[in-house]
């Protein structure tokens, strides 16, 4: 069976050179009928089984490509990851659903769109801790990456892929924590070439159906500009079982500090059109306490009603002083030495006078200490 797509929009085959030195062949691009910016809130599109089933074959959830001529190689790759998954579920995900489901930490008048800054390709957390979001915004300095024809791969292309893509995952989540050095090099190995594989795998794995893809730029006034090829963004449709409508992910590859943002600010001049928002900060490299993002955070701050992070997003005192009440949630005793001038003794001494719940699972810089944190807040009314 050959692979191919048929798209309700245009998607980029990206037909890369694999470790095996191999130059696949082009494939024509197959583009079609072009649509208006979809409104996740009001738009349903049906879901494109081609888009679907190949997150399942990078996922390594069964699918109909598996079937193909792929499929040894396909079965090779994938050994273990189901267990893998099932681990990973049993230690973090499902503790994380659970606690979510019966904490009573969201609103039906909160937003529904999730910024998520410094996320990398982390729709893992995203999606477990704010499950009912229906737009999610994800910025990271990794490239954004396109999809490709498996059938137009060497095997041992797919081999290589298949392998580095679930071990660029897996390995972060036995830290608690995704390295940003760690993801400059995972995603620049052959096929993996950016944080769309990972959306992709989690979204699989996820049970999600994917609806479209859209790559994009931005001009000068923010205007989004449609590509065929990558761009320094891209839009996701996917759909959960028992949506409604179509939900989106968008992901910008930026450098958001100050300067960044200086030399290209059309990425502030788009977030201005949104409206508010929830924010998530999950090991941050407490960017947001360096006056070099104060750009962004400032946004966080006028843009947020509800927040959830750890100590590394915005500074406790920060919260206070900028009409947050916010709610101490597991034990905070100290950073990890990297971070170590980093340490807030106010948010400690709030901690120890406050005796915060618990937390049934461990993510973040001081996992490794077997201690998580996370601050929950909400701007004042």
């Amino acid at each position: 069976m050959r692979f191919i797509f048929t798209l309700p929009v245009m998607v980029l085959l990206a037909f890369c050179t694999g470790n095996s030195g191999e130059t696949p062949e082009t494939d024509t691009l197959l583009k079609g009928t072009p649509q208006k910016p979809v409104d996740s809130a009001k738009l349903s599109l049906p879901a494109d089984s081609q888009l679907t089933e190949f997150s399942k074959f990078i996922a390594g959830v069964p699918n109909q490509f598996a079937a193909t001529r792929r499929s040894a190689t396909w079965t090779q790759s994938t050994l273990g990851n189901e267990e893998k998954w099932n681990t990973l579920q049993q230690r973090i995900g499902n503790p994380i659903h659970n606690w979510v489901k019966n904490a009573g930490l969201d609103q039906p008048t909160d937003p529904k769109t999730l910024f998520y800054p410094f996320a990398g390709g982390d729709f893992y957390y995203a999606h477990l801790f704010f499950p009912k979001a229906d737009t999610t915004i994800m910025i990271g300095l990794e490239p954004t990456g396109t999809v490709f024809n498996p059938d137009r791969q060497s095997d041992s292309a797919l081999m290589v892929y298949l392998q580095n893509l679930p071990n660029s995952l897996f390995f972060p989540h036995r830290l608690g924590f995704f390295r940003t050095k760690s993801m400059a090099v995972d995603f620049r190995k052959g096929l993996l070439n950016g944080t769309l594989h990972t959306v992709l795998f989690y979204m699989a794995r996820f049970k999600a159906n994917i609806h479209y893809i859209q790559h994009f730029n931005l001009d000068t006034a923010g205007k989004e500009m449609r590509l065929d090829g990558q761009g320094i963004a891209y839009k996701i449709g996917y759909s959960m079982q028992g949506d409604k409508h179509v939900r989106e992910l968008i992901y910008f590859s930026y450098d958001a500090s100050n300067a960044g943002l200086a030399q290209k600010p059309m990425l502030m001049k788009w977030l201005s059109k949104r409206g508010k928002v929830m924010t998530f900060f999950k090991a941050a490299s407490y960017l947001m306490h360096y006056e070099s993002f104060s750009t962004l955070r400032n946004f966080v701050k006028n843009r947020t009603v509800r927040l959830m992070q750890d100590d590394s997003g915005l500074p406790y005192a920060f919260m206070l002083e900028n009409g947050f009440e916010v709610k101490l949630l597991g034990r905070y005793t100290r950073t990890i030495p990297l971070f170590a001038r980093e340490f807030q003794p106010n948010l400690k001494a709030a901690y120890e006078k406050d005796t915060a719940n618990s937390l049934p699972f461990l993510i973040g810089y001081n996992a490794e200490f077997k201690e998580c944190n996370l601050q929950s807040a909400r701007k004042k009314r």
